[in-house]
C-alpha cells in the first residue's frame, strides 16, 4: 500500500480535548500529514496557542463538554465557519477516579456527560458535514478499562465502555451515509491525566505500570497519534465498526 494512503492532504479534521497529551499529539500528526486541523479545549485561549504552534491554517476554538448544549453550539460554529468536515476524532474526556463506594451522582453525571453524551451529540449535529465529505471517518478515543474494568476508576471505565458500544452503534447507523466509525483503544500512555505530579510518585508509577504489559513500557502519545491516523485515513478505507486496541499488550 502506497503511503500516500495514511496522508490526509485536503482533509479537515476536528479533534476535541487537544491541547495537550493525545490529544494535542494527534492534532501535530494530522497536520504534519497534511490535514487542516480544529482544535479544542476547556480554555479558548489555550486551543488558539496550541493551533498557533502547530502553524499552517490550523484552528483552535474553546469547547466544554461539561456544559449542556456545547455539542451543538461547536457544530453551529464549524458549520458556519468552517463550512465543511472529513474527519472527528473524539478525545475530549475527564477521569475523576473514585471507588464506587465514594462515587457522587453529580460526579457520575459530570463523566457520561463529558465522555460519553457530548460526544454522541456532537457526532448528531455533525452527520450533515460528514455526510457531504467523500471520506468522512470518527474516531472515538476510548481506554483499556472499557474492556477490563478497573477498581478505583469504575464509573470512568464505564463511561469508556458505552462509547465503544455507540462506536457499533453508529457504525451500523451512518455507514449508508458513507461515514466510517470506530474507536481506538490507547494503553498506559506516559500523560499528565494519569502521571503523578509529585517527581518520585511519577517515577514509581512508570516502573509500577510498565511491569503491566508486554513491552515493559509507557507508551508516547504520537504511537496513539499514528494508530488515530491510521483510522481516519485511507489507509482503512475498508474498516468500520471496529475497536483497536494499541496499548503493549496491556490486553494481551
Amino acid at each position: 500500500m502506497s503511503d500516500t494512503a495514511f496522508r490526509l492532504d485536503g482533509c479537515t479534521c476536528l479533534v476535541t480535548g487537544g491541547t495537550r497529551g493525545i490529544g494535542a499529539a494527534i492534532a501535530q500528526d494530522f497536520a504534519a500529514s497534511g490535514a487542516r486541523v480544529v482544535v479544542t479545549g476547556r480554555d479558548a485561549g489555550q486551543a488558539v496557542e496550541i493551533a498557533g504552534q502547530i502553524g499552517g491554517d490550523a484552528v483552535g476554538v474553546g469547547y466544554d463538554a461539561a456544559l449542556a448544549g456545547a455539542s451543538h453550539e461547536l457544530a453551529d460554529w464549524l458549520t458556519r465557519e468552517i463550512g465543511s468536515l472529513d474527519i472527528i476524532v473524539n478525545n475530549a474526556a475527564i477521569l475523576k477516579p473514585h471507588h464506587v463506594a465514594k462515587l457522587t451522582e453529580a460526579e457520575f453525571d459530570l463523566l457520561f456527560q463529558v465522555n460519553v453524551k457530548s460526544t454522541i451529540f456532537l457526532c448528531q449535529a455533525l452527520r450533515p458535514l460528514l455526510a457531504e465529505s467523500p471520506a468522512a471517518a470518527i474516531v472515538n478515543i476510548t481506554a483499556a478499562g472499557a474492556h477490563v474494568p478497573m477498581a478505583g476508576i469504575g464509573a470512568y471505565c464505564a463511561s469508556k465502555a458505552a462509547m465503544i458500544n455507540f462506536t457499533h452503534t453508529l457504525a451500523k447507523e451512518w455507514a449508508k451515509h458513507g461515514i466510517r466509525v470506530n474507536a481506538l483503544t490507547p494503553g498506559a500512555i506516559a500523560t499528565d491525566m494519569i502521571l503523578p505530579r509529585d517527581p518520585e510518585r511519577r517515577t514509581k508509577f512508570m516502573e509500577d505500570t510498565s511491569t503491566m504489559n508486554l513491552m515493559g513500557r509507557l507508551g508516547d502519545p504520537i504511537e496513539i497519534a499514528r494508530a488515530a491516523r491510521f483510522l481516519a485515513s485511507a489507509a482503512s478505507s475498508y474498516m468500520t465498526g471496529q475497536t483497536l486496541i494499541v496499548d503493549g499488550g496491556l490486553l494481551a
